[in-house]
């Protein structure tokens, strides 16, 4: 028998296909190739994974291609197995995100095996493309790998969002297409929450030994940070082209993980930011909770590391064969990376600046020589400033305090892992001391006596000193400048809490870059009223202009452990149409919902230690394609779907971009209250006392719906779907 590889026509002769003139291939002892397999013809073997086959499937008469997954013989007689395997249908489609490759179907082939139906993707797995730079000699581009992986940490994020665990992320199982864009694959060992799955449980050993995090290694309990960990591997390996840790033996390689620092990133790649580096080895963190709290926080950071790297570095990253495609990323930064254009050459480290993470100064220049030295003292504060936003970045979403890389103590900025051998213990650890947390790096030497004296007061807060030259150096500023930072000034005299809130407030608006102060504003200066003025609100958005990451003021009455989610709704609702006028609901997503309708926000959440209320809208005037454009265009102006979200820190307003809003379902207000979708699951028989359930609302596809579940993964206790018909 033969077999045609491209429509799966199956002949008993050799010959070429009839159909297209394809030369018909032999099945030879593959019996399953020019068969059908649901409506599918199976054409040819993709690849062979360790649990079974893949294979392109071909629709006989539409000609549409798919992908099947095919449990192999040996692994479909093991029950544990079987779940693994549709445990990826299940943990797809509770997700379903557009950066995770899509299951349309799974079943059981006669002989009973299962098999999986998905999507058919064109392109070439992130494994490719590293062989194939380290082959040529030819590194990634640093800015087209952060916009892939900032695809990926967003396609995570709604995964941990919904409890889901990946736990096998590696280069092989992330697909990118001709356009540059991520596609996240292989769900088949992700953990749903289930803590008493024999396939999950501590002392296994799942996943890809050189991506494995610390606690996987050792067989301990995993949580979404393993994800976190695994995405530091890869940027770590797609930036330098080696991986981290290399051994012969899995037990050493293994002991690594769990032991031993990381090199510094930037001795393999010296043309990395140090930002950039800060932020892989934060995520290469031995203890999971001095890794980023959440995969937005990572993003966050990430892109604030990035944003001003130059133009050459942001051409995407594209398999080698790839045909060009019409949909692809612009050879530029995101317009919302908080910055554009080229690097600036680094000026001289001011002196006297103590341990903090430098970043880039934006587009600052230097003056006249009369204003020089307040130029300096710009380019110092935001020195202190950058520390403050990554910072607040790697903090945000978990408020958990950990370590960070430090400055070589020989000055030549290599970094180390955190809570690594080698961290110079003299140096206080940044991230917690932004927070106020009075940790150092030895944590026994800090000469505090336990009374809490005012004398101790640096030793408790050793941001204290910087924070407080931080304010000297705002009120040397020209009065322009000193508005744009004024939201950095008091610091050092807030408790820890109130200025770690703070600092996510300010790493959620984002840090505009200074420009250089002109004579006329340093003469007004000198004789200017410098007394410290409280944070200005957010400027209103400019017709026309697209919205920027900012903390907006909550409804009246907020009260995040009993919020009115069905009154908070319109309000979301008439807040995005005031900065987006034309702005259309698209989905709804609550969790920690009890039967009155109220959420506590405080409830901890699969993705995090709080829940949340998510709106997303979309503004259907800036997702239109420009008619000056001729078809087939790149399109490169995907700024049209934001999200308004609620947690217990307030509120806030945030872009999504790289979303092609022509994709998405806009929905009405909703009819239903969500007391009256839980009275619809409780006259289906959900549980009614003591018990919280995640309520999203979005399109079907026809039309408006509401999933409800309590519980996720294999711990649902209850799961439906309702028309919004109340």
């Amino acid at each position: 028998m033969f077999v045609c590889a491209e429509c799966g026509l199956a002949l008993p002769v050799q010959g070429h296909c009839p159909a297209d003139g394809t030369p018909l291939s032999p099945v030879g002892e593959d019996l399953l190739l020019g068969t059908t397999i649901g409506a599918y013809r199976v054409a040819r073997l993709l690849g062979i994974g360790g649990m079974g086959r893949v294979y392109k499937g071909v629709h006989p008469t539409i000609g549409s291609r798919v992908a099947i997954k095919v449990l192999s013989r040996e692994c479909s007689d093991r029950r544990d197995l079987v779940d693994r395997f549709f445990a990826e249908a299940k943990a797809v489609n509770l997700i379903r995100h557009e950066s995770i490759v899509n299951v349309l179907d799974l079943a059981m082939l006669p002989d009973g095996r299962p098999y999986i139906i998905m999507e058919y993707l064109d392109g070439a797995p992130l494994a490719a493309l590293i062989e194939h730079a380290v082959a040529q000699r030819t590194p990634l581009p640093l800015g087209g790998l952060a916009r892939l992986a900032a695809e990926v940490l967003d396609a995570l994020g709604a995964a941990h969002a919904k409890g889901i665990v990946h736990r096998d992320l590696k280069p092989d199982n992330v697909f990118v297409a001709p356009s540059g864009r991520p596609k996240v694959l292989d769900f088949g060992i992700a953990k749903l929450s289930d803590v008493n799955n024999a396939s999950t449980r501590t002392g296994s050993l799942l996943g890809t030994p050189h991506y494995m995090s610390p606690e996987q290694a050792a067989g301990r309990a995993v949580d979404h940070r393993a994800d976190i960990y695994a995405m530091g591997v890869i940027l770590f390996e797609c930036a330098t082209g080696s991986k981290p840790f290399l051994a012969e033996a899995l037990f050493d390689l293994l002991r690594m993980h769990v032991e031993a620092p990381p090199p510094p990133p930037r001795a393999l790649r010296p043309d990395m930011p140090p930002e950039l580096e800060h932020v892989i080895l934060t995520a290469l963190a031995k203890p999971p909770d001095q890794r980023f709290a959440t995969a937005m926080a990572m993003s966050l950071a990430l892109q604030h590391a990035t944003a001003q790297l130059p133009p050459e570095q942001w051409q995407p990253l594209t398999p080698p064969t790839a045909r060009p495609s019409g949909a692809g990323w612009a050879p530029t930064p995101p317009s919302s990376w908080s910055g554009q254009g080229s690097r600036p050459p680094p000026p001289p480290q001011p002196p006297h600046l103590g341990n903090v993470s430098t970043v880039s100064a934006g587009q600052i220049t230097r003056g006249p020589k009369r204003s020089s030295r307040k130029t300096w003292i710009a380019l110092a504060a935001i020195a202190l400033v950058g520390g403050a936003i990554t910072a607040a970045a790697v903090l945000a979403g978990g408020g958990s305090s950990g370590g960070v890389a430090a400055k070589d103590p020989g000055g030549a900025g290599s970094a180390v892992a955190p809570g690594s051998a080698a961290a110079p213990k003299d140096k206080a650890d940044v991230w917690s001391a932004a927070a106020g947390s009075g940790s150092s790096s030895d944590g026994d030497d800090d000469g505090d006596d336990g009374d809490g004296s005012a004398a101790d007061k640096h030793t408790e807060d050793p941001m204290a000193d910087q924070l407080e030259k931080l304010d000297d150096m705002i009120k040397a500023l020209p009065p322009e400048q000193q508005k744009r930072l004024a939201g950095y000034r008091g610091l050092s005299k807030l408790p820890p809490k109130e200025r770690l809130k703070r600092l996510r407030a300010l790493a959620a608006q984002g840090m505009a870059g200074l420009e250089a102060p002109d004579p006329a504003a340093i003469a007004r200066d000198a004789t200017g009223d410098t007394a410290e003025q409280p944070p200005p609100p957010p400027p209103p958005v400019a017709p026309g202009a697209w919205i920027s990451n900012e903390t907006i003021d909550p409804p009246p009455g907020f009260d995040p452990e009993h919020l009115d989610v069905t009154a908070f709704i319109p309000w979301a609702i008439d807040r995005a149409r005031k900065a987006i006028p034309d702005a259309q609901l698209i989905r709804i997503d609550t969790n920690g919902v009890s039967p009155d309708g109220r959420a506590n926000l405080k409830l901890a959440s699969h993705a995090s230690e709080h829940g949340s209320i998510d709106l997303r809208f979309i503004s259907p005037s800036r997702g239109k394609r420009d008619p000056k454009q001729p078809l087939g265009v790149a399109r490169h102006d995907f700024n049209c779907e934001f999200r308004i979200m609620a947690t217990p820190e307030g509120v806030e307003m945030m872009p999504i971009n790289f979303a092609d809003c022509s994709k998405e379902r806009v929905v009405p207000v909703p009819r239903c209250s969500f007391s009256g979708v839980w009275k619809k699951a409780i006259a289906r028989k959900a549980p009614a006392q003591h018990v919280v359930g995640n309520v999203d609302y979005r399109s079907n596809g026809s039309k408006p719906v509401w999933y409800f579940d309590i519980g996720s993964g294999f711990d649902v206790a209850f799961s439906q779907m309702f028309s919004d018909d109340c």
